[in-house]
């Protein structure tokens, strides 16, 4: 039976640069890392000799809260791939959306950090999330990622 999500995984071209862009401007911490050089691997991914730079990180714990949510980083070491179209309308392609409660304030913060958006935060006025603001930017490699504060 699956009994719900895991962890959500990007390929980044430099995982201590993505690890620093998530935990310095997110907020999130690292809860495991290492260099997985290994046969068992190896078999997962599909790609023999692989080498790979893994980072996981999750939001600090609240007590009593099910386990987190992991956002686990790939660097391929060995075999290097070539970056990819990121944007959001190619299918199979994905974005990671974190819940905000001051949706106009993070964007300020993360604008002034250097993170580029696609606009300003709209406000949602219609279907499932009406009445909630949403709003895309770019992370590492061209990661997309959207902030979205619920309706109140």
């Amino acid at each position: 039976m699956i009994t719900g999500f895991h962890h959500t995984s990007f390929t980044v071209s430099d995982v201590d640069a993505a690890e620093r862009f998530f935990v310095d401007l997110f907020g999130l911490e690292r809860k495991a890392r290492g260099r997985f050089d290994f046969e068992p691997l190896r078999q997962i991914v599909g790609f023999p000799g692989a080498v790979l730079k893994i980072a996981y990180l999750a939001f600090p714990e609240v007590c009593g809260a099910r386990p987190p949510h992991l956002l686990e980083l790939i660097e391929y070491v060995l075999p290097a791939g070539l970056a990819t179209d990121t944007a959001t309308n190619p299918p199979g392609n994905a974005h990671l959306s974190f819940q905000v409660d001051d949706i106009h304030h993070e964007y300020q913060r993360l604008s002034s950090l250097g993170v580029r958006f696609k606009s300003a935060p709209q406000h949602i006025t219609w279907g499932a999330n009406k009445g909630a603001w949403s709003v895309y930017c770019n992370g590492p490699d061209g990661i997309a990622l959207e902030l979205t504060q619920p309706p109140h």
